[in-house]
């Protein structure tokens, strides 16, 4: 299934060039350079530089007629702004700006009263005896009268010469200023009611979205629009209408990590702007080997080009976070690395972009609308396997469509509002198939939907408890042996499905003194019950698996899953047999009457204790492709084995009709079978063309 928005209006090759910059530092820009500002962009391939207003420290770059007092006290280039805007123009490169929100150490150090405040009075962030500028500050008070008059100033200022605003910290978080505490007694709100204080703090962040954008459209109503918070997800859906597209800040370090991404990716990809449909996205790393403000250090070359041909494999544009130093330079080795990927990324372009994802299968999310970094863990843990498996799949929420799905896939705490049910129901009797684990779906009544054919008894009191491999859905396990799910799982039983796997207890659960050896009581051999059920096209599983592949992967709960949908999706989008660490998307491109087909092969590696690191390429070789892609393939192109190798070495090869023979295998030639193509090496990334 596709779907996507055509159009393309992000820049494809920004850079986010971060300028926290203390007034305790002297000679700020002093050796700004208008000309070799805007080449070193120009040389290292870059099309778009975020540049800056007005930083976390509170102070602004540009001269300010209405906040004279604001401009970095020792800015010694008073036009900074401008300069850097025009010289970029020169060369054709956007430049868009930032403008910080919810952190303004000045404003926070001087307006007690615009702060964030907790129930018991107290401000949200850091104190103000620890170096950082994490206080917060509310856009309900008079704060918002002065973020509107700041922006108004920057859109004169620049006028057509305005391509857009990148608004940052714009997240919910409930807060008991006195702004705040008045509107909420208006409104009948129950303080002492967290969720409905979040909820709040919700509308507020909406409304104030709708204002800043309404604002910026007012003066340039072409302009790109983005608010930051970190992550974009369920909590970005009510006020998608203010944005122009979605950059999607996901740094392998500092919090996220490389499993974030395409989370976030595959939801994004999904969400409707007020203006142009489905957005565009843009992916966002940085250049740091930790992240933002580690300026003395360099990302490896391999987990950099990971990181922004990742993006592209999602028909995404891409943006590597920067810091220009204090004295306005540029660092000459940061832009050698970004010009090293951004030059492959350059020719790459035009197989990734504009482009739709070709998806099959849906992951309903659970995560909360009211947050912006709670991710489940079994959502992490639902992406990770599904792309070992290579299925193609988005993440939706409860809102969205699933019947363009072959597959809907819901994970353990997946329980949406009741009318999802029926929507449900209807999916299924059209012919849908869904795979669903532990609590999905079940009902405050401890009901699951009549489409499961499964009747809840109980949480299961004795866990961890033991799948026994018996049949088809245990395929690939040892026949007959006992693995354990760590995880509690449900005690259910078949009301009109019928039991495909089974599980045994332990003899006891470790508790006080009943306890054997060093973690659990083993089984104890007895009676079976149902731990996985079959009623037509659905397939329910009673343990928490997803959410058990997040703690600890075992193969078996992958294992299950795979058989799973081969029991309900015979015949996937793609097949392969290449490692699980080799990551594969499918684009269409219907204008050019092709499919692209983007391979991965960077395995992170947990070197150090908090983050995951790339050091380099992980070569394959004589990977096959099984295609069973909607519309026939009738030539495939390799267009690239590596990131070395220019797209202009283009390999033709013939798909044939599944009626012929296979081709006979050739030295240097690419092997074919029926329906599939043989990719005879991929250096870190390949692109396969399919043309129909």
């Amino acid at each position: 299934m596709k779907e996507g928005n055509m159009s393309v209006r992000l820049s494809p090759r920004q850079v986010h060039l971060d300028f926290h910059t203390s007034e305790y530092i002297k000679g700020i820009a002093g050796e700004f350079n208008a000309e070799s500002f805007a080449k070193t962009f120009s040389d290292a391939h870059v099309s778009s530089v975020t540049v800056f207003a007005r930083c976390h420290h509170g102070w602004m770059y540009y001269p300010s007629k209405l906040f004279p007092g604001l401009v970095h006290p020792n800015l010694k280039n008073k036009n900074l702004l401008l300069d850097q805007v025009k010289a970029l123009h020169e060369l054709g490169i956007r430049a868009p700006v930032y403008i910080t929100v919810q952190w303004d150490y000045h404003s926070a150090s001087t307006r007690p009263e615009w702060l964030i405040r907790k129930p018991d009075g107290s401000h949200e962030g850091s104190p103000f005896t620890e170096p950082g500028f994490y206080q917060s500050l509310c856009v309900n008070t008079g704060y918002l009268d002065f973020l509107k008059a700041h922006t108004a100033e920057v859109c004169q200022m620049l006028g057509p010469d305005l391509d857009g605003f990148f608004f940052d910290i714009v997240g919910i978080r409930p807060c008991y200023c006195a702004c705040c505490r008045k509107e909420m007694k208006q409104k009948g709100i129950d303080m002492t009611d967290e969720e409905a204080v979040r909820a709040f703090a919700g509308t507020v962040m909406t409304r104030f979205k709708k204002t800043m954008s309404d604002l910026v459209r007012g003066y340039k109503a072409d302009a790109t629009i983005f608010y930051n918070a970190g992550h974009v997800g369920p909590c970005t859906a009510d006020s998608s209408d203010a944005y122009t597209h979605f950059e999607l800040e996901s740094l392998p370090s500092g919090g996220w990590g490389y499993q974030h991404f395409p989370v976030t990716a595959r939801y994004a990809r999904k969400l409707k702007t007020g203006r142009n449909g489905a957005a565009d996205c843009m992916g966002m790393t940085g250049k740091f080997h930790t992240q933002w403000g580690d300026f003395h250090s360099l990302k490896n070359r391999a987990a950099l080009e990971f990181e922004v041909f990742r993006m592209l494999s999602y028909g995404f544009a891409a943006s590597i976070g920067d810091q220009m130093e204090p004295r306005g330079a540029l660092g000459a080795a940061t832009y050698r690395l970004i010009g090293s990927v951004y030059g492959p990324f350059a020719e790459r372009e035009e197989w990734a972009r504009p482009s739709v994802p070709v998806t099959e299968a849906a992951l309903m999310t659970s995560e909360s609308p009211m947050f912006e970094h709670r991710i489940p863990d079994e959502i992490f843990g639902a992406a990770q396997l599904l792309e070992e498996l290579a299925l193609q799949f988005d993440i939706l929420d409860e809102t969205m469509d699933i019947n363009r799905y072959k597959l809907v896939i819901l994970p353990e705490t997946f329980k949406p509002a009741p009318e999802f049910a029926k929507k449900l129901e209807k999916f299924c009797a059209a012919g849908g198939a869904v795979i669903a684990c532990g609590k999905a779906m079940l009902d405050a009544d401890n009901k699951f939907p009549q489409c499961f054919g499964t009747e809840f008894i109980s949480e299961n009191k004795d866990y961890p408890d033991f799948i026994l491999a018996k049949g088809s859905l245990a395929a690939g396990l040892e026949t007959g042996s006992e693995y354990v799910i760590y995880k509690q799982g449900l005690r259910v039983k078949t009301s009109g499905g019928k039991t495909v796997l089974q599980a045994r207890a332990p003899y006891f659960p470790r508790s006080g003194d009943h306890f054997c050896s060093h973690r659990y009581t083993p089984s104890a051999g007895g009676p079976a019950y149902p731990a996985v059920i079959k009623n037509g096209s659905v397939i329910y599983f009673c343990h928490p698996i997803f959410g058990q592949y997040r703690s600890n992967a075992p193969l078996w709960c992958k294992t299950l899953i795979s058989n799973a949908i081969k029991t309900l999706l015979p015949q996937k989008l793609i097949s392969h047999d290449g490692p699980s660490t080799m990551t594969v998307s499918i684009l269409d491109q219907p204008q050019k009457m092709r499919y692209t087909v983007h391979l991965l092969s960077y395995i992170p590696v947990r070197k150090s204790a908090a983050i995951d690191i790339i050091e380099e390429r992980t070569k394959l070789y004589g990977i096959t492709l099984r295609l069973n892609l909607p519309k026939p393939v009738k030539k495939a192109l390799l267009v690239s084995s590596g990131p070395d190798c220019p797209p202009a070495s283009e390999q033709p090869v013939t798909v044939p009709p599944a009626s012929e023979p296979p081709a006979s295998a050739q030295a240097n030639e690419l092997a074919l079978t029926n329906g599939a193509v043989t990719v005879p090496e991929i250096d870190g990334y390949a692109i396969l063309e399919l043309k129909y």
